[in-house]
């Protein structure tokens, strides 16, 4: 998606006393009163109800965009955070749909509530709303191709005093905190202080990191202590807890593994509140340079260096059956289950069964007591993505092995009858279309 980030003024500054003795230029002759309506249904008008005399923020989204507008939601949330009480009582935030067809009240309020946004979303006419975004300066017309291409730029000011900037939600959100609550209501004194020679040296930011401050910590953090409320997982040590194949795709199109149903993908949707992971447009390149940085600052905070296995759990290396491990149809090794969030609904089991008898077997089913149903499926690339299906009858040739690894063939989990964590075990019995069963004992390893 074309959009424009750059950052400028829509009204000159003006000189002398910070608080302004005369009328705002950008007034009820400036702005259309167009009528709008609220995520609750309440009718306002633009001028007279949500801008004369406020210091506001007013920026434009559509909720099916699939990248921007939800990093832009996300990053204003913080700055929520830190305007605390003020949000609200002196200062008011503005999100206006570009798709009002789509964008009905219903669907802003939930848009807003999956967000924990405590602000005001609008819907109205397309025409009100086009004509407001040429007015605040953000309708660029070589852009409007009949799509929601739009200008990412927001718009904040206090029409009291006539000071208006526009300013790139991407910012970094203390400074857009400070110009919104202080800069909009007038300037101040600058405070005194220690003179710059005493500064202390800045450091470079490498690339990945740059790339997680813009693009992942306004719904990540990076600490190994998750707050409450968080908008996605904490990333300490994602690096250990899923697959580098994995983490690529989901870089690279989110939606998409969305779309086809990725298991782990569908249980992070339902446990952040069925927010979707937006569409960041990373290339290999930034890819490969944050998840670097990840790993790097996992090491950093855990005070030690990585396994260079670290990516897979390292469990017991060879299992057999405890009670009768003669009458074992397959040898099992480096049998693990991953330790699953206690509201995920589904979650994936490992093993490489090897067979060293001189004829083939077959895999017919699969149970657990620990677990609903129990499927065996298989990752291929298709198009470019990883797509899952479901394999039956899965044969075991003479001599030979069949591996359950992360990216490839697994075991899915579905509806698990209570919460495991690591160091507790997983029984399970595989049945052979000869009819014989073999029970198995597997570790719960880190997630």
């Amino acid at each position: 998606m074309y959009k424009y980030f750059w950052v400028a003024t829509i009204a000159l500054f003006f000189a002398g006393n910070p608080v302004f003795s005369y009328a705002s230029p950008w007034g009820a002759n400036y702005f259309p009163n167009v009528e709008l309506t609220t995520q609750d249904g309440d009718k306002v008008r633009f001028f007279d109800d949500l801008i004369e005399d406020k210091v506001v923020v007013i920026n434009f989204i559509y909720t099916s965009c699939p990248d921007t507008c939800p990093l832009e939601t996300a990053q204003l949330v913080r700055v929520q955070k830190l305007m605390g009480d003020r949000l609200g009582e002196d200062v008011f935030f503005y999100s206006i749909s570009i798709d009002p067809e789509t964008d009905t009240p219903e669907v802003l309020k939930k848009y807003k509530e999956r967000f924990k946004a405590n602000w005001t979303f609008l819907t109205g006419k397309k025409s009100d709303i086009i004509e407001l975004r040429k007015k605040l300066g953000l309708y660029i017309d070589e852009i409007q191709d009949g799509s929601n291409n739009h200008n990412v730029n927001m718009i904040i000011g206090n029409q009291k005093t006539g000071r208006w900037m526009k300013r790139s939600p991407f910012e970094n959100t203390h400074v857009l905190a400070d110009q919104i609550g202080n800069w909009l209501t007038g300037w101040k004194a600058p405070p005194k202080g220690d003179s710059y020679a005493n500064a202390p040296k800045l450091r470079n930011i490498p690339r990945g990191e740059q790339i997680y401050r813009t693009r992942c910590a306004s719904c990540h953090t990076l600490t190994g202590n998750e707050i409450a409320g968080a908008l996605g997982p904490d990333l300490l040590g994602v690096n250990q807890r899923r697959e580098k194949r994995w983490l690529f795709d989901w870089l690279k199109a989110p939606d998409r593994m969305l779309k086809k149903k990725d298991p782990i993908a569908m249980a992070l949707y339902e446990q952040y509140n069925k927010l979707a992971m937006p569409n960041m447009r990373l290339n290999k390149e930034e890819a490969v340079v944050l998840l670097d940085y990840i790993k790097d600052e996992t090491q950093r905070l855990q005070s030690g260096p990585m396994p260079p296995d670290a990516e897979t759990p390292v469990t017991a290396a060879f299992t057999v059956s405890h009670d009768k491990p003669s009458g074992d149809v397959v040898a099992i090794m480096n049998s693990w289950v991953r330790e699953a969030h206690e509201a995920a609904t589904v979650n994936a089991g490992y093993m490489t069964l090897v067979n060293v008898s001189s004829e083939e077997v077959t895999l017919t089913k699969v149970e657990s007591d620990a677990y609903k149903n129990i499927e065996v499926h298989e990752m291929k690339r298709v198009d470019g993505m990883m797509e899952m299906n479901e394999v039956t009858d899965l044969t075991i040739p003479a001599n030979g092995q069949i591996q359950f690894e992360p990216g490839g063939k697994h075991l899915m989990l579905m509806g698990p009858k209570e919460h495991l964590t690591r160091g507790q075990q997983v029984n399970m019995t595989l049945t052979f279309k000869s009819g014989k069963k073999q029970t198995v004992i597997i570790n719960v390893a880190a997630r």
